[in-house]
């Protein structure tokens, strides 16, 4: 018996992923606040999904407003575009909320759909994967190369690379070259992995030298009722190391150091560090373990730890201590 699939798209997440893999960052950057070029092959993609049975269904989330180049290929595989509003307008829209409350209405109301084909997943995806498959579904996954994650692969039945599509474009060659060459090349490359993880970093020097002022403020911490605060004193000293720094690069610093859980929630109406955060060490501590779950994890190939400490510090200094970390990382796991 042919089994009944339905498709759900992260259509921004997937284009802007190959998107970086195609043009590198400078390029995707001249491309935002435009119309896109077309980069997804969505016959590509419908044509996986038949291989497991009758399509019936094929949703696709993201600001349509500048993808308008896809509006064909989307119509004749008649799927269903929901529009989600970026909150910067030259931004790719956050889909994943209106995507996973969707995907888990529709799979609820149509007991006959025994597949689905999820499109454009990172690691954010995992518990939703997890529910798919508890609700007896099978689930199959689409992602950029730069959108590879192990938990992610382990919670599907099948995961595919878009360029492994068997009616995909060749992948291009800038994506194969960046995995390769000295470890300043490398490092840019694992950069932009991070990014698509969800990760978006000052440079790297001016980003370990952040690190470093957050540990300065354990001392006092309590002087800061809020991120304003702290981003204008983290602004104030980082200047004094970095003079032509901004505070785009200083919020950075934060939101790069927010994903570690770095602070917990006021209790007393101030910003607080969690409780085993009690000196540069920890700090560090946190911002690799984030970092090699970002980027170590989802790579296809064995880590330059050169490179990565150069990605992640602007120095080779810390590569022995990043492969320390990281090998325990993966026995835990074990």
């Amino acid at each position: 018996m042919s089994e009944i699939v339905a498709v759900f798209w992260d259509f921004e997440h997937l284009h802007y992923a190959l998107m970086l893999e195609q043009h590198g960052q400078y390029g995707m950057k001249k491309a935002i606040g435009r119309p896109q070029p077309k980069t997804v092959s969505v016959e590509a993609v419908m044509d996986y999904a038949r291989t497991f049975g009758q399509v019936l269904h094929s949703e696709a989330f993201g600001n349509w407003h500048w993808m308008s180049r896809y509006a064909q290929p989307l119509e004749l595989e008649q799927t269903t575009l929901v529009q989600v509003f970026p909150q910067d307008q030259y931004k790719p829209a956050d889909v994943f909320s209106s995507m996973v409350y969707r995907v888990k209405q529709y799979v609820e109301a149509h007991e006959d759909v025994t597949s689905i084909v999820l499109v454009g997943l990172n690691d954010d995806y995992v518990k939703l994967c997890e529910d798919l498959k508890a609700l007896g579904c099978n689930l199959h996954a689409v992602g950029a190369d730069e959108q590879r994650n192990k938990k992610l692969q382990s919670k599907c039945d099948d995961y595919v690379s878009y360029y492994d599509l068997p009616n995909a474009p060749p992948r291009p060659d800038q994506g194969r070259k960046a995995k390769s060459g000295t470890p300043a090349e490398i490092a840019k490359y694992y950069l932009r992995v991070a990014a698509q993880q969800g990760v978006r970093m000052p440079p790297p020097q001016m980003m370990w030298i952040g690190i470093d002022i957050y540990a300065a403020f354990l001392r006092d911490f309590g002087q800061f009722n809020n991120f304003k605060e702290l981003d204008e004193e983290c602004y104030d000293q980082l200047r004094q190391d970095v003079p032509e720094a901004t505070m785009t690069e200083v919020k950075k610093i934060r939101q790069v150091l927010f994903k570690c859980y770095l602070f917990r929630p006021s209790e007393d109406g101030q910003i607080s560090f969690q409780e085993h955060i009690k000196d540069l060490e920890a700090i560090e501590n946190c911002y690799f373990d984030l970092m090699l779950r970002r980027i170590a994890n989802n790579l296809n190939e064995e880590v330059n730890y050169q490179a990565l400490s150069l990605a992640l510090t602007g120095t080779e200094n810390s590569a022995q201590r990043l492969e320390t970390m990281h090998k325990d990382m993966e026995d835990q796991e074990e």
